[in-house]
């Protein structure tokens, strides 16, 4: 039986064999999502010990994303808010779905990248969520908190790569990918319309920033393309400067209203 019974085409000898992602990329270690994931436990643990886990007061002081303040505090608690949890669920879950998507992100784009979509994503997200709310509810006292924006911003970066990809990967890994990215990212958006309290503007805010970005980013020169320019690295490094920044202005009125 020939080929042309079956329907199968044989291989162009001279097209390059598909890329093996794992193999492409190799072991990059995720130290951007380990920082990360750090800074959250250890904001996290001051909360628990301290007995304030759950007062929102709290959370206010230590920068929780909300409306009626002056511009400039308005624009570091975009940032200072995903650092903050609500309780060990809410901590939980979101650690171990930043160490699937940030990693990941880590490894495709570099990790100049993942500083870059954690902080604009989750920048969008915060203020998605706050314009939504007033938009639809009129609620200018809205308070949200948590990392969970930025999360769906790193994942809407992972699920940019599939498509940009899926004619160099091998079509399995391709799929495998997508699948795993849109699987995740869609059981939590379907989880936000069962449980109160779940921010969905800020989940949409953040995924759709992110896969802006991810369509945009430079994916990482183990892929064969070309070196990380000099400006991603400078607005990697604004990226980091900025999250730094808003920590440190929320651990200071943090402390300075007692808590």
């Amino acid at each position: 039986m020939d080929s042309e019974d079956t329907g199968y085409i044989e291989p162009d000898p001279d097209e390059p064999p598909p890329l093996e992602l794992g193999r492409a990329v190799g072991d990059v270690l995720p130290w951007g999502s380990t920082t990360v994931l750090f800074v959250w436990g250890a904001v996290f643990l001051w909360f628990a010990v301290r007995g304030q886990t759950g007062d929102t007061n709290a959370y206010l002081a230590w920068g929780a994303n909300t409306l009626g303040r002056a511009a400039g505090e308005t624009a570091w608690r975009l940032l200072a808010s995903t650092f903050l949890h609500a309780g060990v669920a809410h901590a939980g879950m979101n650690a171990l779905s930043l160490l699937l998507f940030g990693s990941s992100v880590e490894s495709v784009f570099r990790r100049w990248a993942f500083w870059i979509v954690y902080a604009l994503g989750g920048a969008a997200a915060s203020l998605g969520s706050l314009q939504w709310h007033v938009w639809r509810h009129g609620d200018t006292a809205h308070v949200s908190l948590g990392g969970s924006g930025a999360i769906f911003a790193l994942g809407g970066a992972l699920l940019a790569s599939s498509i940009r990809l899926r004619t160099r990967l091998a079509v399995g890994r391709a799929r495998a990918l997508a699948a795993g990215a849109l699987f995740l990212l869609l059981q939590s958006l379907a989880a936000g319309f069962t449980h109160l309290g779940t921010d969905n503007a800020a989940h949409a805010s953040g995924l759709l920033a992110g896969f802006t970005i991810g369509m945009l980013m430079p994916l990482s020169p183990r892929l064969g393309v070309r070196p990380t320019p000099v400006l991603v690295r400078w607005v990697g490094g604004a990226s980091v400067a900025a999250l730094l920044l808003a920590l440190v202005l929320a651990v200071r009125a943090g402390l300075r209203a007692g808590y």
